[in-house]
């Protein structure tokens, strides 16, 4: 607080020279964070089921939708880009693990869903996610942090 009773921020320099605020280093602690996750999660994923960090995601969307889901839904939920999601689209449908139909009210468009197969590889890949995430927390102080969660007592 300054001598007139107002307050600010003030963001003063590091020993290196760079400026940092306590938003600026969550972030980075945080972007970091994301960073080892998705690299682990991307390796467990590709070796034990085949699948990318995007087609989980996308998969999740899906598993949380009873029913068919529109394409460009699919890709504002999931944070991709709508090429991006055309393209994993195309190969989960070749794969049998996502069934495609023409939009009933926009013939460019086509809805989509999990088939059984897809269903039963997302609930794998989810356990799969869960033991990654699991052993990020235990291994990483700063994915704990990112992640609001405690050190396991061991």
């Amino acid at each position: 607080m300054h001598a007139n009773g107002s307050t600010s921020t003030r963001i003063e320099p590091t020993m290196r020279g760079v400026t940092e605020t306590v938003l600026t280093e969550r972030w980075v602690t945080v972007s970091r964070a994301c960073a080892q996750i998705n690299q682990a999660a991307e390796r467990a994923l590709a070796e034990r089921h085949g699948l990318c960090v995007s087609a989980f995601e996308i998969m999740d969307v899906m598993a949380r939708t009873d029913d068919w889901i529109r394409a460009g839904e699919l890709s504002s939920r999931a944070t991709r880009s709508q090429p991006q999601v055309s393209r994993l689209l195309a190969q989960m449908v070749s794969a049998g693990y996502v069934e495609r139909k023409p939009c009933p009210n926009d013939r460019r468009g086509f809805d989509v869903q999990l088939t059984p197969p897809g269903r039963q590889l997302f609930a794998q890949s989810v356990a799969t996610m869960e033991t990654v995430l699991r052993e990020m927390t235990e291994s990483s102080e700063e994915v704990r942090d990112a992640m609001g969660v405690t050190a396991a007592h061991q």
